[in-house]
């Protein structure tokens, strides 16, 4: 995905990643993302590379234009999808992610990308509503058939099914919901109960 550096493992000055604390991330329904990258060692110093590369002045954060730069499947994510994955990630709700909160991220879209790839069979380039429904299950979203419906109508913006652009723009936006909904239900109820304002706020947060 990155190119690999030869910076030696582990790196001799990770960024800052206290922001939030050990059991706040760990207790995070991407920690195991994170997990998951940060076990494959030369993956993960390719990743600190780009990070500091972007992080010009040595904050140990990037903001959603820097994020917007990575490139995924040969192509950048662009602006719109990195203020959507930004938002998702940012547990702190800091407006920027550390390095911890991108090796989740990072984790989460190969994730998307091997979800998207498994369930376009013909390897047409397109979803169609049945396949978006067996990708999202194999990313971990668990959506009943007419969420997933609703979300082919949102996103098929060529009429043909959903590409993997618009596919990731649409896991973004469950990223988004799942984290809002994660921080609203503490104590992993499964519920969640909301005001008319605090409705109001999550949806314009997940547009």
């Amino acid at each position: 995905m990155y190119p690999r550096y030869n910076q030696g493992f582990p790196p001799t000055s990770l960024p800052n990643v206290t922001r939030t604390t050990t059991t706040q991330f760990n207790s995070s329904w991407y920690a195991p993302y994170y997990n998951q990258v940060y076990q494959n060692q030369h993956s993960l110093a390719s990743l600190q590379y780009w990070f500091q590369s972007v992080d010009r002045d040595r904050s140990g954060s990037i903001t959603p234009n820097e994020l917007a730069m990575v490139q995924f499947n040969g192509r950048p994510l662009g602006y719109l999808c990195a203020a959507k994955m930004m938002r998702a990630f940012d547990k702190d709700r800091s407006g920027t992610i550390d390095f911890r909160e991108y090796i989740a991220l990072h984790g989460f879209l190969q994730s998307i990308s091997a979800a998207f790839l498994s369930a376009d069979r013909d390897r047409s380039g397109f979803l169609d509503p049945t396949e978006i429904y067996a990708a999202l299950i194999n990313a971990g979203f668990l959506l009943s058939q007419a969420t997933v419906n609703a979300i082919c109508r949102r996103y098929n913006n060529t009429g043909f099914g959903l590409t993997f652009d618009s596919f990731l723009l649409a896991a973004a936006h469950l990223a988004i919901v799942r984290s809002i909904f994660e921080w609203n239900d503490p104590m992993r109820t499964g519920r969640v109960y909301l005001t008319f304002d605090e409705l109001a706020l999550i949806t314009i947060e997940t547009m």
